[in-house]
């Protein structure tokens, strides 16, 4: 009988079982950061047995000028429907702060405002995680299975963040357990945004990745670029999933020829959600080693127009 319920919890999570059940949400505060109050909303259903359950973290987009934790709704519900403890977090957005504090970005700051601000929400995402973790037992929470997701900006904190601590960061070993990994990272629009980083260094494998991105994105390069007058150097999937991939590391890669960054709100389709819950279940509970990477060709849709290079441009002449 064990068996058959474990089972159960399992097809549950993998999203192949459709019922939908009730899922409540609270809100806890899990940092305090100045003035700032960091909360996150936590979506689940009610408890049912000892069962520990996966977890997912989200960050929402919004080039770390705007955005809500709510704006996670429709992967949370989903995700919390499938017998995960699903959180959507806030993190600081600190281009908006250096906005505030009347910093114009140009070529010669660039690197310094965006990699402060990457930096801020890494440290945010560690702390979310060290809360989660600290609430394992009263919330039956597995942390050996805490998946970090996030669009655009969420993204880029969420695949830095997994770099960061598979070269064991200061800034992620003083927060989190040392053995500590996270079991699978999804970013939709996102890459390693690094400053004086020409080249990506792995100490330890990363955990599995999924990752959904246009070949045209004009906010978030597909490939590697270099910003700032070489101070900084933006890594996306089709630069380093092989990589990953080398390590021997499972991975999803999901490109979509000529679409723009509107591929960061993939998230809010239940089809990708679905998608995204298959390769955790075979991979994080069936330990299937899986390379997956499928171009969609939409020849009904014009191809992105603006390059990453304008985007660039335009954000150092406003």
């Amino acid at each position: 009988m064990l068996a058959i319920a474990c089972l159960c919890c399992l097809l549950a999570c993998s999203g192949r079982l459709a019922k939908a059940q009730t899922v409540f949400v609270h809100t806890y505060d899990y940092a305090q950061k100045g003035e700032q109050t960091l909360r996150m909303d936590v979506y689940e259903q009610a408890p049912s047995g000892n069962m520990k359950r996966p977890v997912l973290i989200f960050s929402y987009g919004g080039a770390w000028e705007g955005g809500k934790r709510a704006d996670g709704k429709a992967i949370l519900e989903h995700f919390a429907q499938k017998g995960y403890i699903a959180a959507g977090i806030d993190y600081r957005l600190g281009v908006r702060e250096a906005k505030e504090k009347g910093v114009k970005i140009d070529s010669l700051n660039f690197a310094s405002v965006y990699g402060k601000a990457i930096r801020m929400g890494m440290e945010d995402l560690f702390d979310a995680t060290a809360y989660i973790i600290s609430h394992a037992d009263e919330w039956n929470a597995d942390t050996s299975r805490i998946v970090i997701c996030g669009s655009s900006a969420g993204a880029i904190n969420s695949i830095t963040a997994e770099y960061l601590l598979c070269n064991r960061h200061p800034m992620a070993t003083r927060r989190l357990p040392e053995t500590f990994n996270y079991a699978a990272v999804i970013t939709c629009a996102g890459g390693i945004w690094l400053e004086k980083a020409p080249a990506l260094q792995w100490k330890h494998k990363p955990c599995p990745v999924i990752a959904y991105h246009g070949t045209r994105d004009e906010l978030v390069p597909y490939g590697k670029h270099v910003i700032g007058n070489a101070a900084f150097t933006a890594f996306g999937p089709d630069a380093y999933l092989q990589e990953v991939k080398d390590m021997g590391v499972s991975t999803l890669f999901h490109r979509y020829e000529g679409h723009s960054h509107v591929i960061a709100g993939i998230y809010l389709h239940e089809g990708a959600r679905n998608e995204m819950l298959d390769f955790l279940f075979r991979t994080l509970y069936l330990n299937q080693r899986l390379n997956i990477d499928t171009m969609e060709q939409r020849p009904d849709k014009e191809p992105a127009v603006k390059t990453f290079d304008d985007t660039i441009q335009e954000t150092l002449n406003n």
